[in-house]
């Protein structure tokens, strides 16, 4: 019954997080239909205050082109941290990874908000070297840059698509060993006193460790769920950037760019402090002192439903960016 529960608070969870990171917002306010929800009207203000912060970031850069000194420098870096702040608040596909993740997958607090603000710098990071490594380096026009940061995203939604791959695979073989440790239980508990690991002797290892094998592979989750976030560069601060370098402002973009992703990363650092703490809280209505067989099945399940999560979510982001654009830009 606990893990029900339990199984049955993390879907909800998860349902609701992704459901919020990936809800649409209407791309143009004149074709727009009301939505009398409290979710579709706190989106519509997130995504008002979203294009109010950008047009500051654009004033705040012909501002300190024209000389406006400390002053205006100061403006731009604190409009461009709530832009980040704000857009980490909308839609993404990178909030709906990264809870789907946590949700689903054992991790500290710590490490969630780790992996949080570095997704989010990754991003800032990829936004520079797009357009400065192509633009400022390379002599791409702006269109042609357009077209890198559009392959950068699918890039970034293809490692979506693996990532999901292998956190599904490796709950499969969790789910697998958890069954069959529940069923050969009992029978490990009789013989337990006869069983014994024979060695050569020596001293030393000569296979990885089960904790060696399964840090690795976490270390290359970890790593894919930074790079499939992260290389799909803000398309704010692709903007901002390409116009500072148009007016020679570079120093400029990247300080606003830099500001922007921390203002990101303290936004998605809550998202992973609630997932955390949301998983946790499963966790202790799940486990009890005879439940702890039935709740690796229900974990194993979990994580397997989170890369499930994730591969659908990659799915639909890949299939979308290959669709054409309406003729009106709706």
């Amino acid at each position: 019954m606990r893990v029900m529960r339990a199984g049955a608070l993390s879907g909800l969870c998860l349902a609701a997080l992704t459901v919020l990171a990936l809800v649409p917002v209407p791309a143009a306010a004149a074709f727009a239909v009301p939505d009398p929800s409290m979710l579709g009207r706190a989106t519509a203000w997130i995504m008002e205050q979203q294009r109010a912060f950008h047009q500051e970031l654009t004033q705040g850069l012909k501002t300190i082109e024209a000389g406006g000194g400390t002053a205006a420098a100061m403006g731009l870096v604190t409009a461009s941290f709530l832009y980040g702040v704000f857009h980490a608040a909308g839609p993404g596909h990178g909030k709906a990874v990264l809870s789907a993740y946590l949700l689903t997958h054992k991790e500290s607090m710590t490490r969630g908000l780790w992996l949080a603000a570095a997704a989010a710098l990754c991003q800032g990071l990829t936004a520079i070297v797009l357009v400065y490594g192509l633009i400022g380096l390379a002599g791409w026009l702006p269109r042609e840059a357009s077209t890198a940061v559009a392959w950068s995203e699918r890039l970034s939604y293809m490692l979506v698509l693996l990532l999901g791959g292998l956190l599904a695979a490796r709950a499969a073989r969790a789910l697998v060993s958890a069954v069959r440790a529940g069923i050969a239980g009992p029978a490990r508990l009789q013989h337990h006193e006869h069983e014994h690991e024979h060695g050569c002797g020596c001293g030393h290892a000569h296979t990885p460790s089960a904790e060696q094998l399964a840090g690795a592979t976490d270390l290359r989750a970890m790593l894919g769920l930074i790079l499939s976030i992260g290389l799909r560069p803000c398309s704010g601060a692709v903007l901002v950037l390409v116009f500072a370098h148009v007016t020679g402002l570079a120093w400029a973009g990247i300080a606003a760019v830099a500001a922007m992703s921390a203002g990101t990363a303290l936004a998605v650092a809550g998202l992973a402090f609630l997932a955390v703490n949301a998983r946790h809280w499963a966790v202790a209505l799940a486990v009890g002192r005879q439940g702890r067989a039935a709740y690796r099945v229900a974990a194993a399940l979990a994580a397997l439903g989170g890369g499930i999560a994730i591969i659908a979510v990659g799915l639909s982001l890949m299939a979308a960016s290959f669709a054409p654009a309406h003729p009106l830009g709706l």
